[in-house]
């Protein structure tokens, strides 16, 4: 009686019977299949088979009237025409390799990464350089290597163009092989054509190809007066200093403006400064269709008003502000406008201003003319795809049918109508040919590792390229559960991940391995592959710990009123909520609530010391890596747009101070660290065991001194053993 009443309250909590998944949860594994399957074995988790990489680089061409996709199989570059549906050899690595040879350069032992492709042409990435093959002819138009640490390259597709930078400078690169420098700053402080604000703002490189290929916009990023920090390098043969400037909340920060050269002439012009260029963030960087005129976004520093500016592209001038955008909490673009084809005087634009992301139509002259998709209803556009061809149809991701989805839709820009194209309940990710007509569709589920296909823009399956139903199969598998259970305001959903062991008995009682995040645009649990779970939690998992994940408040895809709860006291709804799954797990009868350990990285690693800090009784363990301790101490654009400053907000950063909370620690805790992390500076870590030794306060410290923010590669298994022996050890 005691074990079927444990059943069934299982039964009942698992929340797949009200529809939250289109598949049955497995609730209890037969114990044949614990004995018969094979085990992850700790320090070989980087090496389990989670996806068949046997394909990769799948691009499609740029040709309207004969869309073809290429791809790297092995150790050859193939062409697939959606047409005819053959197959043909671009290039193989033999042929790559005796080109090298004959030109003096060393041949490489794998395929190298694809820049851009087209149906003559392919540029790839070479070593720190990168070279144009025309491979019909099997010839090496020229190649890159005057600057071997060459670097953030950008090929514009028509004329084959490369912009690409040298540590703080830019150069261009015609496809005669003519080099030309675009910038000569002696002064390492100012950088040219890279990333600025730190990647914030949707930014993801700093050069901007016009249209007709022949200008290039790109950022100028001067950070002199932003202080250094020192990056401790060590190796074999000496100890170096890597100083990175790092742009504190509340502290002076970098100041941006654009240039534009001009790549037949070689003149330049620089757009002039709208507002203090101290203050601002230029952002969402677009050509007009004609290249008469570039469009950048202006937001202010504290976030709250933007101004989308249109430029004159051959004086620099500003012409008008478009349009502005403002809140009271904070206003967060994302994306660049994205003109409609067949309508060069109107963009889409992303804008959470009702509660969720939607389109929204515009014209040049700034009136909004209508919400694309319908800005009331709460889901939320998570990506643009693209235009068809003639302009009507609009392709995008979103949530529509569930915030744990991510399906591609398309709407009709005159009616409004919505339309699923992709059939597969799941997680999908796009590519989409230049006619809109086709689309590279990855996607997964809980039930479905991984399928790579063509679709067309009704949703039909032209062609599945590779599948891999369970990339697992044959391996012990835990159960998975979801359950949706409310916030601490008694209102909101929230979706938590339960992981059982394989063989778990309700009559026993199970440590728990709470796996943490909670910050903004990241979402832990969705139904992609054994739902978003990692194989290190599977593994954690199969040594008999229950694992459990909740999105709380503050984190990803439920919009804009979920994910700005933490706006100027981050650390406060986050455990709030996760406490609520603290509590449904204590009412669990399998649930040893004397033994649950927390465990997080980033802003995991900050939510994992807040919750360690705040209820010490209930963690008994708690694993923190690269943890954000005082955010004081975090970058201007990210932390003052959720904390504002330190100036404005003194009492939300004293309390979000994990330094004020030391005292309170009691069991065990290890912080572990990136000794060259540029993201979370290491002097948060190291402050934190600081403070712990002067209150004599027994705390453990792991530092990866060859690593920046994540340990990447084969020492991620050492990491994962780390973790797993600590607790272990002491859970």
């Amino acid at each position: 009686m005691k074990t079927l009443k444990a059943l069934l309250f299982l039964g009942i909590a698992c929340l797949f019977c009200q529809a939250v998944f289109a598949q049955e949860a497995r609730l209890i594994a037969t114990q044949e299949a614990v004995k018969e399957g094979k085990r992850l074995e700790i320090g070989h988790l980087m090496n389990a088979p989670q996806y068949d990489r046997s394909i990769s680089q799948l691009q499609w061409n740029s040709m309207l009237n004969d869309p073809a996709y290429f791809y790297v199989e092995g150790d050859t570059l193939k062409r697939f025409s959606i047409t005819t549906g053959l197959t043909q050899v671009a290039l193989t690595l033999e042929e790559l390799n005796t080109k090298l040879s004959t030109e003096h350069h060393t041949p490489v032992n794998r395929f190298p990464p694809i820049l851009k492709i087209g149906d003559l042409k392919v540029i790839l990435k070479y070593q720190h350089c990168s070279i144009l093959f025309d491979y019909p002819t099997r010839t090496m138009i020229f190649d890159a290597s005057q600057h071997t640490d060459a670097t953030n390259f950008d090929v514009e597709p028509k004329n084959w163009h490369i912009a690409y930078t040298n540590e703080n400078n830019l150069y261009c690169l015609s496809n005669g092989g003519m080099r030309f420098a675009v910038s000569h700053d002696e002064n390492k402080g100012i950088v040219n054509g890279q990333v600025v604000h730190r990647n914030e703002f949707g930014i993801t490189k700093g050069t901007f190809w016009s249209n007709s290929g022949n200008k290039l916009a790109y950022y100028v990023m001067d950070e002199s007066m932003v202080q250094q920090y020192p990056l401790t390098v060590y190796t074999a043969d000496t100890t170096y200093i890597n100083p990175t400037r790092y742009p504190e909340a509340g502290n002076l920060m970098h100041q941006v403006k654009i240039k534009i050269f001009d790549a037949e002439d070689y003149s330049e012009v620089e757009l002039e400064p709208y507002a203090d260029p101290a203050d601002n963030y230029l952002t969402s960087v677009t050509w007009s269709p004609d290249d008469k005129e570039i469009y950048v976004g202006l937001l202010n520093r504290n976030q709250k008003d933007f101004k989308l500016l249109c430029y004159d592209a051959a004086t620099g001038k500003v012409k008008k502000v478009v349009f502005s955008e403002s809140s009271e909490v904070y206003v967060e673009p994302e994306a660049g406008i994205f003109f409609r084809p067949g309508n060069p005087d109107q963009f889409v634009w992303l804008s959470e201003r009702k509660g969720y992301n939607h389109l929204y139509l515009y014209n040049t002259n700034g009136k909004c003319i209508k919400a694309v998709t319908p800005e009331k209803e709460a889901w939320a556009v998570t990506s643009f795809v693209g235009f068809s061809s003639d302009g009507k149809q609009a392709y995008f991701i979103g949530t529509k049918d569930s915030p744990l989805q991510e399906n591609l839709y398309g709407v009709d820009m005159q009616s409004g109508k919505i339309t699923r194209i992709t059939k597969e309940d799941g997680v999908h990710q796009v590519k989409m040919h230049v006619s809109g007509k086709y689309f590279i569709d990855s996607w997964s589920s809980p039930q479905m590792g991984r399928c790579t296909q063509i679709i067309d823009n009704k949703g039909k399956v032209v062609k599945v390229i590779q599948q891999t139903q369970d990339p697992l199969a044959g391996y012990v598998s835990p159960q998975f559960c979801i359950y949706t259970l409310k916030a601490a305001d008694g209102v909101t959903d929230l979706y938590g991940r339960m992981i059982l062991p394989p063989d778990f008995n309700p009559e026993n009682r199970y440590p728990v391995i709470v796996y943490v995040y909670g910050g903004p645009h990241v979402q832990l649990i969705n139904q992609s592959y054994n739902y978003a779970c990692g194989t290190f939690l599977r593994f954690l998992a199969q040594q008999g710990y229950i694992v459990w994940t909740l999105d709380s408040r503050g984190s990803a895809n439920r919009g804009f009123a979920f994910e700005s709860a933490i706006h100027r006291h981050v650390g406060d709804v986050e455990s709030d909520d996760q406490m609520r799954g603290i509590a449904f797990l204590k009412s669990l009868p399998y649930v040893d609530a004397d033994r649950i350990g927390v465990d997080g990285w980033s802003y995991g690693g900050f939510m994992t010391l807040t919750l360690k800090t705040r209820y010490p009784d209930v963690f008994k363990v708690a694993t923190a890596g690269g943890p954000v301790i005082n955010w004081e101490w975090y970058e201007v654009m990210y932390g003052e747009r959720y904390m504002e400053t330190p100036q404005t907000n003194a009492e939300g950063y004293r309390n979000a101070n994990l330094l004020n909370r030391v005292d309170s620690i009691r069991g065990k805790v290890m912080i572990m660290q990136g000794g060259v992390d540029p993201v979370v500076l290491p002097k948060n870590a190291v402050n934190f065991v600081q403070q712990c030794i002067r209150k004599k306060i027994p705390v453990d410290f792991f530092l990866y001194p060859e690593h920046e923010h994540n340990v990447r590669g084969r020492d991620r298994d050492h990491l994962f053993e780390k973790i797993y022996d600590y607790y272990r050890q002491n859970l």
